[in-house]
C-alpha cells in the first residue's frame, strides 16, 4: 500500500507519535526521523518524542530541542526492561502512535491492548534483513567462532536457516504492527510473496528515505573516490572496496580513495590496506559535516552484501555526485536508475566488473560525468523531506482515525 488520497484529520487534540532508536543520533534511520520532527512541527498538531538508549549530543541538530523530546530507555539487552520503560513512558506521555525502528518491541502486543497506542514497524533494511545478523552473531567471540567453523557453518551458509529465523521474525513483527513500513514498492511484494499474504488485505506500506535539496551544489569536482558509512564489515564489505582500489589504483595515479566515517571495524580496515599495499587512501574518521567531502567527491562508491536503500548513495546524488554499487537490493536500484544515467550499478559481487566500471566513470569527459550528476540531483528532488514527511503523516492520520 501507498499512502495517499488521505485529507487532512481536524483534531481536537495533538497527536503524539514516540519513535524507538537504540542510538540517537546515528545514522540515516535517525535522520529521517529528524525529517520527520521537523516537518511535523512546521505545520503542527503534532508531537514527537524519541526513546533511545544513547544519545549523540555531537550529531543533534540545532533545532533538536524545538522539535522534538528525548527519554532515555534501558538497552536492548535487557528487554524486558526496555519494554516496560516504554510502556511506561507511553502512558506518561501520552503517546497516540509508536514506531519501532528497525525492529518490533518485545511484548508489543500487549502493550497496544493495555495503553491502546497504534504500533508501527519501519523496516530500514531489505526484507528479510535479519538473516544477516542472524549468521554474523553466530561468529562473535572465540567460542562462538569456533562453533560456527566446526557446526553451524555449513547449517547457516549453505542451507535456509537464517533465512527461515528472519522470516518468523518478519511474520511476528508484522503480526504485531497495525503498519509495516518498507522502502520501496518492490519490498512490498518481496514480503507479501514470501508471507503468503493477500496484498489488498496487507497493511504494508512503502515510503522511501528523504534527502534534503542541496541549495549551492559544487558542481567542481576533484578525483576523488568516495565511500561513507560505518565501519561495520559484515554488512557494508569495505573490504571489496579496498581489493578493487588495489586492481584500478595504477592505472588512476591523479586519483585517490577516502574513507569517510568509523566503526568496529576500523582497525582490520586500516590494516588490510596497508597489507594490500593501498596508496592514495585516506581513512578520515566520523564527520559531522560530511557535505564538505561530498562537495569534492567525484564518485561516491558502495560495496555493501546488503542496504535497505543506502542513504550515501542518495545524498551524495543530492550533491551532485556519481554513485556506484553492487545491485544488491531493490532499493539500490531504486536510486540509481536508470543505470548509466542516475549512478552505475554492478551485479553482486562481480569486483572485477566493479573495477571495470570504476574506471569508465573515471575516464568519461567532464560532459558526459555533468549529464549523470545533474539527472542524479534531478532524481532526488522526488525525495524532498517534505514530501516523504507527508507520506508519513498520511500514515499516522489514517492509523489515529481508525
Amino acid at each position: 500500500m501507498e499512502c495517499d488520497n488521505v485529507s487532512y484529520i481536524d483534531f481536537c487534540t495533538m497527536v503524539t507519535i514516540a519513535f524507538v532508536h537504540s542510538r540517537f543520533p546515528a545514522g540515516g534511520a535517525e535522520r529521517i526521523t529528524i525529517d520527520i520532527a521537523r516537518y511535523l512541527k512546521g505545520i503542527g498538531g503534532y508531537r514527537v518524542y524519541v526513546y533511545t538508549t544513547r544519545v549523540n549530543q555531537m550529531l543533534m541538530p540545532e533545532d533538536s530541542d524545538e522539535i522534538l523530546t528525548i527519554r532515555q530507555i534501558p538497552s536492548q539487552a535487557i528487554q524486558a526492561r526496555r519494554s516496560a520503560a516504554v510502556e511506561k513512558l507511553i502512558e506518561s506521555d501520552g503517546v497516540d502512535i509508536l514506531v519501532q525502528v528497525g525492529k518490533a518491541l518485545k511484548g508489543v502486543d500487549g502493550i497496544r491492548t493495555r495503553t491502546g497506542c497504534k504500533s508501527v514497524v519501519a523496516c530500514h533494511g531489505e526484507p528479510f534483513w535479519q538473516r544477516y545478523v542472524i549468521a554474523h552473531r553466530r561468529q562473535k567471540g572465540l567460542i562462538r567462532r569456533t562453533m560456527w567453523t566446526l557446526f553451524n557453518k555449513r547449517r547457516y551458509e549453505k542451507g535456509n536457516l537464517a533465512m527461515k529465523k528472519a522470516v518468523q521474525r518478519t511474520r511476528k513483527d508484522y503480526l504485531s504492527s497495525d503498519a509495516y513500513v518498507v522502502l520501496c514498492r518492490p519490498y512490498i511484494n518481496q514480503i507479501i510473496d514470501v508471507l503468503g499474504y493477500d496484498a489488498a488485505d496487507s497493511h504494508i506500506y512503502a515510503i522511501e528515505n528523504s534527502d534534503l535539496p542541496v541549495q549551492d551544489i559544487c558542481w567542481q569536482k576533484d578525483k576523488v573516490i568516495m565511500f561513507c558509512g560505518r565501519f561495520e564489515n559484515w554488512s557494508k564489505r569495505i573490504d571489496r572496496l579496498l581489493r578493487i582500489w588495489g586492481k584500478v589504483q595504477d592505472k588512476l595515479p591523479q586519483w585517490r580513495l577516502s574513507l569517510v566515517g568509523d566503526g568496529p571495524d576500523a582497525p582490520m580496515l586500516r590494516k588490510m590496506a596497508e597489507e594490500l599495499g593501498l596508496e592514495r587512501i585516506s581513512f578520515e574518521g566520523m564527520q559531522k559535516d560530511v557535505g564538505r567531502y561530498y562537495d569534492k567527491a567525484s564518485i561516491v562508491a558502495m560495496t555493501s552484501e546488503t542496504e535497505g536503500w543506502g542513504l550515501a548513495l542518495s545524498e551524495a546524488q543530492a550533491r551532485g555526485c556519481i554513485g556506484i554499487a553492487f545491485e544488491c537490493t531493490s532499493g539500490v536500484a531504486e536510486i540509481l536508475q536508470p543505470d548509466g544515467e542516475c549512478g552505475f550499478l554492478v551485479p553482486p559481487f562481480d569486483e572485477e566488473a566493479y573495477a571495470d566500471t570504476l574506471l569508465r566513470i573515471a575516464y568519461m569527459t567532464e560532459e558526459e560525468q555533468m549529464r549523470i550528476r545533474r539527472n542524479s540531483v534531478d532524481k532526488r528532488l522526488q525525495y524532498t523531506p517534505e514530501l516523504i514527511a507527508e507520506k508519513w503523516r498520511l500514515l499516522f492520520d489514517r492509523l489515529v482515525s481508525r
